[in-house]
């Protein structure tokens, strides 16, 4: 997996568990503390984040960073 899909794959991931928390994009900057333009950037796979911001988003969603990094099918 090349670097452009890795971040495309948890950011489109970081959408689908936000969207199925029924949380918006306001709920997770509650939640993580970053800031709404971030969070946009995240999930369009626009911004590469740091392995400490990638447990943040892990830990919201319930989630292993691993498992943020899966292809949801």
């Amino acid at each position: 997996m090349n670097e452009q899909n890795i971040l495309k794959t948890f950011g489109f991931n970081v959408k689908i568990y936000r969207q199925k928390m029924e949380l918006s994009q306001d709920d997770l900057v509650d939640r993580t503390e970053f800031s709404k333009s971030y969070i946009s950037n995240v999930e369009h796979g626009k911004h590469n984040i740091s392995l400490v911001n990638a447990i943040k988003f892990a830990q919201v969603f319930g989630k292993t960073v691993d498992e943020m990094l899966k292809e949801i099918d």
